[in-house]
């Protein structure tokens, strides 16, 4: 059963600070958005939103994104856009701080409902799938390394 956290909620989950920031419920379902931080080497499994596109806003750090084979870095004040539809990835280079918005929303309640479960990568990644396909995300690969150029 799909839950939607609410804004201000906070979660730590696979090393990643969460905060909700503004939900589908505010929004009518056109948006959703959540404040991130991690350090060097955290980062999603390769995934895809099917409905969504999704926007980074990177406040502090690094980041590199894969995105369908592609590689680029943002760091402090950049901005990284992924269409709905195209698979992607990225790693924390250097500890960072991002804000990322998904149009249309839900994903920002993906994290909350993952972490009350105690779920974790890799042990749980099954269980992380059926709950992801929830919030339109698939996960479709393994995660983005520091060591990959």
């Amino acid at each position: 059963m799909q839950t939607w956290a609410a804004p201000g909620t906070r979660t730590d989950w696979n090393g990643t600070h969460y905060e909700t920031l503004l939900t589908v419920r505010e929004t009518g379902g056109k948006l959703g958005a959540f404040a991130s931080a991690a350090g060097p080497g955290d980062g999603p499994p390769r995934h895809r939103h099917l409905q969504s596109g999704e926007l980074f806003v990177i406040l502090q750090g690094r980041l590199r994104f894969w995105c369908s084979g592609e590689i680029s870095e943002r760091t402090d004040g950049e901005i990284f856009y992924i269409p709905a539809g195209v698979e992607h990835t990225f790693v924390v280079i250097e500890p960072a701080r991002w804000i990322a918005i998904l149009s249309p929303g839900g994903l920002e309640s993906f994290f909350p409902a993952v972490a009350v479960q105690g779920l974790e990568i890799p042990r749980d990644l099954a269980a992380i799938k059926e709950i992801a396909a929830q919030f339109d995300m698939e996960i479709t690969g393994p995660p983005f390394t520091i060591a990959e150029p």
